[in-house]
C-alpha cells in the first residue's frame, strides 16, 4: 500500500496545515488509546482500531497453515483412538469397529463435519454392538463424539474469530474423556515422534548423526553439544550471561560470589567435568569462559492443576564453560565451544533435595547412570521454554510494540515521515495482541495450559521483567556486552542479528536525515516531541532507560528529545525490535520446541532428589506431558512459526507501486535490500560450519512486523 501523502514535519507547513493535522490527530485519539487494567505494569491498546486489523492477505496467509495443521490433528487424534482398539476383542465386533474408525478416519474433513456424522454414527454403531463388559473396557464412544464435535467447534471457531481463536481450551476438551487421561500418557518416547503425523518434522529431529556425536541411545537434540549450542543458536539465546568477579555497575553479570553462594560450584567440580587439573573458577572468570543461565525470576512461581494433573517448576542455575578445545562428543569448532558444566533445578542448594548434576556425576547427586543429568537439561530447557513465551516473546516483543503503535498514531499525523516508516513495521501488531488477549493470555488459553506457572505467576512475571526492562540496555550495540557475552567466539544468534542491525541503523539514519536536517529540526518538531512525551510518560506507554532524552523543564512534559543522533538510535531500535528480534524468539518455536522430551513447557513431576531413582530412559516419562499436550503444544507453535506475512525490508508486493513515494526513500530502500541479500549470503556461508544451521535471522525469514 503506498502512503500517498507526502511526507512533511509539521514546522515546514503553514498554520492552516498544521491545524489541519492537529484535527486529524483528534480523530485518531479517538481510536487509539490505552488500557492498563489488564496486565500490571503493560500498557495496551484500549481497542482494536479499524485501521489495525487483519487483512483478507493475511487471513488467507493463516488459513494455508492451519488446514494442514488440523489434518495433523485429525491423524494423531484417530491413531490414539486406533491404538485404544487394540486388545482381546471379538474378531467380528472388531473388525466393525476397524472398518468404521477407517472410514472416518479417511472421510472426516473439517470442512464438511455435517457429511461425516453419519460416519461417525457408523462407528458408534459398531462400538454399540459389542457387549457391555467390553463396552466398559473400550471406552470410545464418549470420545470419539467428542472429537467430532471438537473438531467442528474448532474449525468454526477459527473461521469467526481469527487465528489464535483455535488455540484454546477446545483441544484438550475433546481428548479429555470422563473416564480419565490415562490413554494420552506416552508409553514411550517415539509416541512424541510420532505426533508428527503429516506435518513436516521440526529441525530438532532431523539433525543427522555424525561421526563426532556421542554413541547411544540419546537423539541428537538431547544431547550436551545440543543443550550447550542453544544458548546461543536456539530457541531463547536472551538468558546466557557471564560470571565476573566484580560486575561493573550496570552490568547484568552475575558474580562468581553470587554465584557460588547460590550454586556452590567448586574448582573440583569444574576439573572433573573437563578432565583436567590446570583450571580453575578464578582462571575461568579471568579468561571469561565462565557463564550462566539463572532462572531466578520463576523462584517462587506457582504451577497450577490442569485437568486433575499437578504440574510442577523450577527455578535452575546452569553453568556452562567455553571451551577453546572441544572435548569428545562435541563438534569440532576450531574457536571451541560451549560445554555444560553442572545444574542446580533450585535457587538454593541442599544436598539431598536440590543437589548438583553433572555429566559424570562428581558431585553425588546419586546418578550413576546419567539419567538425572539428562532430566536436569530437560528441566532447563522447560524453564527456558517457559521464560521465552512468556518474557523473550510475548513480554520483549508484542507487549513492547504495541503500547509504540498506540503512541505514533496518536502524536504523529499520516504525513509525518516517522509514521509513514513505521506502519509497515507495526502492521497487524495490536490485531495479534487482541486475539492473544483473548486466547492466549486469557484463563484456559494457550498459557494457562500449555506453559507451566499458574496464570497468575505468569502476569506477575510479565509484570516484573516490564518494571525491569530499560529502552537503552535492549540496544544491540549494548545488550550483548551488558550480558558479558560478546567476549564469546562464536554466538549464532548475536553474530548474524548484528549484520541486520548495522543495515538497519544506515536506513534509518539516511531516511530521518532526508527530513531532519540537524538537530534544531528535531527539536523544533512538535509532534515528535509530543510523542516522545508520550513513550516515557507512564500514564500512556510508560518505557523507562531512553538515556538520550534531555530534561524539558516543564512539569507536563518532562522529557524532550534533542539529538539527531539518538532519534536514529530510536527508531532504528523500533524496527530491529518488531523484525529481526521477534522472528528469533517466533520463528524457532516449531523448528526447535515442539518434541517434548527435548523442550516442554510444563513439568508433570518434581525435579529429581538426590535419592530419586531413575533405572532407564522409560522412567522419564512421567515428567513429560501427555500426548495431547504434546499435540496442543507442536500445533500452536506449527501456527505461529509457519505464517509470515512480508518480507522485512520489502515494502510492497507489487514494486511498480512503491510504498515511499519519495524518489530519495526508494534509493534508500533499495541500499538497504542489497545489504539484506548480502547477510543473507553470509549467513548461509555461515551455517556451512555450524553443527546446526541458524536460520531465524536471514533475512528473508523475517517479517516486517510483530503480525504473528
Amino acid at each position: 500500500m503506498s502512503t500517498c501523502i507526502p511526507p512533511s514535519l509539521p514546522q515546514q507547513q503553514s498554520p492552516e496545515q498544521r491545524a489541519a493535522r492537529q484535527f486529524q490527530l483528534s480523530l485518531a485519539r479517538t481510536e487509539y488509546n490505552y488500557m492498563h487494567s489488564y496486565l500490571e505494569s503493560v500498557p495496551l491498546s484500549a481497542d482494536l482500531p479499524a485501521a489495525e486489523k487483519f487483512s483478507v492477505d493475511y487471513e488467507a496467509q493463516v488459513l494455508a497453515v492451519f488446514l494442514p495443521l488440523a489434518e495433523n490433528f485429525k491423524q494423531v487424534v484417530l491413531r490414539l483412538l486406533r491404538r485404544e482398539l487394540e486388545g482381546d476383542l471379538p474378531d467380528a465386533a472388531l473388525q466393525r469397529v476397524k472398518e468404521a474408525a477407517e472410514r472416518l478416519e479417511q472421510e472426516f474433513s473439517l470442512l464438511h463435519p455435517g457429511r461425516d456424522l453419519a460416519d461417525l454414527r457408523a462407528l458408534l454403531q459398531a462400538v454399540g454392538d459389542l457387549p457391555e463388559a467390553l463396552k466398559g473396557l473400550l471406552r470410545l464412544p464418549a470420545d470419539l463424539e467428542k472429537m467430532a464435535r471438537g473438531l467442528t467447534e474448532v474449525f468454526d471457531d477459527f473461521a469467526a474469530n481469527g487465528p489464535t481463536a483455535f488455540l484454546k481450551s477446545t483441544l484438550f476438551d475433546m481428548l479429555s474423556a470422563d473416564h480419565g487421561r490415562n490413554y494420552l500418557q506416552a508409553r514411550s518416547a517415539q509416541d512424541f515422534e510420532a505426533l508428527f503425523q503429516t506435518l513436516p518434522r521440526p529441525q530438532m529431529l532431523e539433525l543427522p548423526h555424525q561421526d563426532w556425536m556421542p554413541a547411544g541411545p540419546e537423539l541428537p537434540c538431547e544431547q550436551d553439544w545440543y543443550f550447550g549450542y542453544s544458548q546461543t543458536a536456539g530457541f531463547n539465546t536472551t538468558l546466557l550471561r557471564g560470571v565476573a568477579l566484580a560486575p561493573p555497575a550496570g552490568s547484568l553479570q552475575l558474580s562468581l560470589g553470587e554465584l557460588q553462594a547460590k550454586c556452590p560450584i567448586s574448582d573440583a567440580l569444574l576439573q572433573s567435568v573437563l578432565g583436567r587439573r590446570d583450571v580453575s573458577l578464578r582462571q575461568a572468570v579471568d579468561e571469561r569462559r565462565l557463564y550462566v543461565c539463572d532462572f531466578a525470576m520463576l523462584d517462587g512461581a506457582k504451577a497450577d492443576v490442569l485437568h486433575g494433573e499437578q504440574r510442577y517448576l523450577a527455578a535452575p542455575i546452569a553453568v556452562f564453560y567455553w571451551n577453546a578445545k572441544a572435548p569428545a562428543g562435541f563438534p569440532p569448532q576450531p574457536e571451541g565451544v560451549l560445554q555444560p558444566v553442572a545444574i542446580q533445578l533450585a535457587q538454593r542448594f541442599d544436598a539431598q533435595t536440590s543437589p548438583i548434576f553433572t555429566p559424570n556425576d562428581c558431585a553425588d547427586a546419586g546418578d550413576p547412570n546419567g539419567l538425572k543429568w539428562r532430566l536436569a537439561k530437560h528441566i532447563v530447557q522447560v524453564v527456558a521454554a517457559i521464560h521465552h513465551e512468556s518474557i523473550a516473546h510475548l513480554g520483549d516483543c508484542h507487549l513492547v510494540i504495541e503500547p509504540i503503535a498506540v503512541a505514533v498514531h496518536r502524536q504523529l499525523a499520516l504525513q509525518h515521515p516517522i509514521l509513514q516508516l513505521l506502519i509497515p513495521h507495526l502492521r497487524f501488531t495490536i490485531n495479534i495482541n487482541d486475539s492473544a488477549i483473548h486466547s492466549l493470555i486469557a484463563p484456559g488459553g494457550v498459557v494457562a495450559t500449555n506453559v507451566g506457572p499458574a496464570l497468575e505467576s505468569t502476569l506477575a512475571m510479565l509484570a516484573q521483567s516490564r518494571r525491569d526492562w530499560r529502552w537503552d540496555e535492549r540496544n544491540p550495540d549494548r545488550w550483548f556486552a551488558l550480558r558479558g557475552v560478546e567476549a564469546l567466539p562464536r554466538f549464532a544468534f548475536r553474530d548474524d542479528s548484528l549484520l541486520l542491525w548495522a543495515a538497519i541503523q544506515r536506513f534509518v539514519s539516511g531516511y530521518l536525515r532526508l527530513y531532519y536536517r540537524d538537530d534544531l529540526d528535531v527539536q523544533q518538531d512538535g509532534e515528535l516531541q509530543s510523542w516522545v512525551a508520550e513513550l516515557v510518560d507512564p500514564r500512556y506507554a510508560g518505557f523507562q532507560g531512553l538515556g538520550g532524552l534531555s530534561p524539558s523543564g516543564d512539569p507536563a512534559r518532562p522529557w524532550r528529545l534533542d539529538s539527531l543522533d539518538y532519534l536514529i538510535e530510536l527508531v532504528a531500535q523500533i524496527l530491529y525490535t518488531a523484525g529481526p528480534q521477534h522472528a528469533a524468539v517466533n520463528y524457532a518455536q516449531y523448528p526447535l520446541m515442539s518434541y517434548l522430551p527435548s523442550v516442554a513447557g510444563t513439568l508433570y513431576q518434581a525435579p529429581p532428589t538426590r535419592s530419586t531413582v531413575l533405572q532407564q530412559a522409560e522412567d522419564l516419562l512421567p515428567w513429560y506431558p501427555p500426548l495431547d499436550v504434546g499435540l496442543y503444544t507442536l500445533s500452536f507453535e506449527y501456527l505461529l512459526s509457519g505464517v509470515q506475512y512480508d518480507r522485512f525490508g520489502q515494502y510492497e508486493s507489487n514494486p511498480r507501486a512503491p510504498y515511499f513515494q519519495d524518489p530519495r526513500v526508494q534509493l534508500l530502500v533499495a541500499d538497504l535490500q542489497d545489504e539484506l541479500a548480502l547477510a543473507e549470503i553470509e549467513i548461509r556461508r555461515r551455517n556451512r560450519s555450524r553443527p546446526m544451521a541458524y536460520e531465524f535471522q536471514l533475512p528473508s525469514r523475517i517479517p516486517n512486523s510483530v503480525s504473528i
